[in-house]
């Protein structure tokens, strides 16, 4: 399970207008976060950011990737990105079916 439902549903309250607005705006972030990626410093504010946006929505596994990533050593920076990266893939691939679906 990419979304967590239940988890977004809790945190606003089950209202999908709220839900895709919310959605709305972290796709939005999402171009500046992965603009940070390939600085060579201030990605690890980025990918703690998302890691906190993620959380709050029901994206686990991107979570997850994020803090790992904040965590890795320098020498490990690019591999740890390329999993956030991917579970960003997924976490917008389930944010249009979402959208698709409340539509």
């Amino acid at each position: 399970m990419i979304l967590d439902r239940a988890h977004f549903d809790m945190m606003t309250g089950g209202d999908r207008a709220l839900q895709l607005e919310v959605l709305g705006l972290f796709r939005a972030q999402v171009e500046g976060w992965s603009g940070a990626f390939a600085m060579a410093e201030g990605w690890r504010e980025a990918v703690h950011t998302m890691k906190g946006s993620a959380r709050g929505i029901g994206f686990a596994a991107l979570a997850s990737a994020c803090e790992t990533a904040e965590r890795a050593p320098d020498g490990e920076a690019a591999a740890a990105l390329a999993e956030v990266r991917a579970a960003l893939g997924q976490a917008l691939a389930a944010l249009e079916q979402f959208a698709a679906e409340a539509a």
